[in-house]
């Protein structure tokens, strides 16, 4: 296997650029699907040339082309390693706008000032990362005492639900998150994400506005498969996306190939889901598997969540992006595709997104399966209880449209 490569992105607050101040493009922002935004991340990427006879500390904002406001911008840059000394910028940063509202932007470069405060923060080295804003706590890091959550992997292992509750969300038998996952015949227990030891790709990004991690590798016990996983964090929201792709390089037979999966210990009393024509089910746990087996969840429902009746704190999925499309253009091969809730010993309950379903398939080289999801930590209301998760699957699931004009 190759050696592992970690790469910490370069985070320009302040970076070096061309030493003149001077306008890079205009971006056009425009809210389309009629919904306020109080805190919203504008991410997009462009390229640069430098000019290293000329250099000094600069930094870039997005000044509002209408009230002059500067907003800085954090930024990871990637050279390209050409004659022309051209960088690869990737910007991010926040902005608030109405409903159907437009807003205009010059990305200036300027001289150097001071950042604004982040309530996102990062303690730990590596893969073993704590990461927290005022709604979470996302503990990333092993636990040498039990096996499954002993490795490397960067996975989630516990979450704390802040919110006036501070309950924390654990998994006695393994990662909270532990997905994707993929079972072979000759292998005697399937492996997971959370199996993974040091990946041979890392990439850390650690600014103000965003925390994000980057893993790449071959699957555990699957050399077959190419594994990419995305975490991203955000300072002031209280939802983290996570972005995976599973590719397969060789053919393989596969019995099982799940996703989405969170595993929890018993401390959820309801499960509610929407489904794909809009229907909001609501169900007790206790009653909930002669109603799944019947009617089971869609694999494009839109969310599903765990909420705590009496306790009313709450975790949920919030489904953004599900491509299964090889690399070939076709559809990537699937069996009795659905989302399953389940329980395992000990109380643990789960859900997650069957891809393949308990048959021995053949998975053919350039299959591949994508999909992208926030996890959304929230407080139920006393009236209309499931409003959090649809307001934010609303506006998570119509993002704003970004125009750029060099």
């Amino acid at each position: 296997m190759a050696a592992r490569l970690i790469v910490h992105l370069l985070l320009l607050f302040p970076f070096v650029l061309q030493a003149q101040e001077s306008d890079l493009l205009k971006i056009t922002v425009t809210e389309n699907h009629g919904l306020d935004r109080a805190l919203e991340y504008i991410e997009f990427a462009f390229q640069t040339n430098l000019v290293n006879s000329t250099q000094q500390e600069s930094q870039l904002v997005a000044e509002d082309i209408k009230n002059g406001e500067q907003i800085p911008c954090q930024i990871s840059a990637q050279e390209l390693g050409d004659s022309l000394n051209t960088k690869l910028l990737r910007v991010i940063f926040p902005l608030s706008i109405t409903a159907s509202g437009k807003k205009e932007f010059i990305i200036k470069r300027i001289s150097s000032e001071k950042l604004p405060a982040s309530s996102l923060l990062v303690r730990g080295e590596g893969l073993e990362l704590i990461i927290e804003n005022e709604f979470y706590q996302a503990n990333l890091t092993k636990n040498a005492a039990v096996e499954p959550q002993s490795h490397d992997s960067g996975q989630i292992r516990e979450l704390l639900i802040k919110l006036g509750f501070d309950q924390l969300i654990t998994n006695v038998e393994d990662r909270v998150h532990w997905a994707p996952n993929f079972d072979r015949p000759e292998i005697e227990w399937y492996t997971t994400i959370a199996h993974w030891d040091n990946p041979a790709t890392y990439q850390l990004e650690n600014g103000p506005y965003r925390v994000r991690t980057f893993r790449q590798d071959l699957a555990p016990d699957h050399p077959e498969i190419l594994l990419t996983a995305t975490y991203n964090f955000y300072a002031g929201l209280p939802y983290f996306t996570f972005y995976s792709s599973m590719e397969m390089k060789e053919g393989v037979w596969l019995q099982l190939l799940r996703n989405d999966e969170m595993a929890m210990d018993s401390m959820f009393t309801h499960l509610a889901f929407e489904r794909p024509d809009g229907e909001v089910i609501d169900l007790p746990f206790s009653g909930m598997h002669p109603f799944l087996d019947e009617n089971p969840i869609e694999n494009n429902s839109p969310w599903l969540c765990f909420y705590n009746k009496d306790e009313g704190f709450a975790f949920g999925s919030i489904r953004i992006l599900y491509d299964n499309t090889n690399t070939f253009g076709d559809e990537s091969i699937l069996y009795k595709p659905h989302t399953q809730i389940g329980e395992w010993l000990k109380g643990v309950k789960y859900w997650n997104r069957r891809l393949i379903h308990n048959r021995l398939t053949y998975v053919d080289v350039g299959s591949t399966y994508r999909e992208k999801n926030a996890y959304l930590v929230f407080k139920i209301a006393k009236e209309n209880h499931l409003q959090k998760i649809q307001t934010w699957a609303d506006r998570i699931r119509h993002p704003l449209q970004v125009d750029l004009e060099y």
